[in-house]
């Protein structure tokens, strides 16, 4: 039982950047949309006749792009020395595979089967390789 609960613990030392690295994802989808919108504002024409809707504002799309820019920044700020010292724990995996699969699946926020395709491996293969990876991280995390 000592082992899976070190192995857990493990895995939450190791999952702490991805809510952050989804975040980020999230907001730059957003940012895309609203590049969308400002690019597809032009001019209004005028035609005399009543348009129907309420008029988009380019001015009010660039203060929601800075803002949301600023929560992008903000985030990465807030996420830099987790995501540091995962890397740190990763970069001392001497498997050079596994440190690959477990910073492609906790920083990069990319799904094992999707790795393993990407490797040309087998899922199998990866999960494996992921596991020991996992355990491996322990001996980092703990200094010794």
């Amino acid at each position: 039982m000592l082992v899976y609960d070190a192995f857990e613990k493990n895995k939450s030392f190791l999952r702490r950047y991805r809510p952050y690295q989804r975040q980020i994802k999230r907001l730059e989808t957003k940012l895309i949309l609203i590049d969308d919108r400002i690019e597809s504002t032009h001019s209004p024409k005028l035609t005399g006749m009543p348009s129907g809707g309420q008029r988009r504002e380019l001015a009010d799309d660039l203060i929601q792009r800075e803002e949301i820019e600023q929560r992008i920044n903000r985030i990465i700020v807030e996420a830099k020395p987790i995501k540091s010292e995962i890397l740190n724990a990763i970069d001392h995996l001497s498997n050079s595979l596994e440190a690959l699969i477990l910073e492609q699946y906790f920083i990069e926020d990319v799904q094992l089967d999707t790795i393993a395709k990407q490797m040309s491996y087998s899922i199998r293969q990866v999960k494996r390789l992921y596991g020991d990876a996992v355990r491996k991280v322990n001996i980092v995390n703990h200094g010794t």
